[in-house]
């Protein structure tokens, strides 16, 4: 079975630039060669090149199959609208996932789905308190920028301390922990950063419900 032309939908020329453009999207966002999205969806290598330089329209056996091999329903490779996806998170939406008894906190500003994660987080360490970072898988990267406050941070073992304005990138797949090092009875300044975390790749990870307690500051 194969799409006609009907009144108010897209037309076969329309159809198959759009399922062109999203397989060939999905597919490398997925980090999949033609040769492994065929043998997945069980179509041959030239049906998909087909499909991707929009050289005719699939069977609908053909978009499920496809379908099923990018992980997304049908409706995401028939989508037509071309208009860059634009996400808000209202200040009032974003969600508070550590707290300490310091009054620390790491609010959870937005972030994307996988494959590709990208994380926007914004913390504020005070005196004297810090927190540890577990290892994430590996590829995964932290960037991190210092607003204010000075901020001390140990990757493995390694440590570093950041001023107002420095920006750090880091490899975090070994533990990592970031902490206010000022004395807490010394009227010390908290510490604010913002920090992006991104996961590329698909490990079956979701944008987090709740995170670790803090741990001890450095010594």
């Amino acid at each position: 079975m194969r799409y006609g032309r009907l009144s108010g939908v897209q037309s076969p020329e329309d159809v198959a630039t759009t399922v062109g453009r999203n397989v060939r999207a999905l597919r490398q966002q997925r980090r999949m060669t033609i040769d492994a999205l065929a043998a997945a969806a069980g179509v041959s290598r030239g049906t998909v090149i087909q499909i991707e330089t929009a050289r005719g329209n699939p069977s609908i056996a053909t978009l499920v199959g496809l379908a099923a091999a990018l992980r997304v329903g049908v409706a995401s490779l028939v989508d037509g609208d071309a208009e860059p996806r634009v996400v808000i998170r209202r200040a009032t939406e974003a969600a508070r996932l550590w707290s300490s008894a310091a009054g620390s906190n790491a609010v959870f500003r937005i972030g994307t789905d996988p494959p590709d994660v990208v994380e926007l987080w914004d913390w504020t360490l005070q005196p004297g308190d810090s927190f540890d970072g577990e290892a994430h898988p590996m590829g995964t990267r932290e960037v991190l920028s210092v607003l204010s406050g000075r901020l001390g941070l140990r990757v493995g073992t390694t440590d570093q301390h950041l001023n107002v304005g420095d920006t750090v990138l880091f490899q975090a797949h070994a533990p990592h922990r970031y902490s206010n090092d000022a004395a807490a009875d010394e009227g010390g300044d908290p510490v604010r950063f913002v920090m992006v975390v991104l996961q590329p790749g698909d490990a079956g990870l979701v944008p987090p419900t709740s995170i670790a307690e803090a741990g001890t500051p450095l010594q």
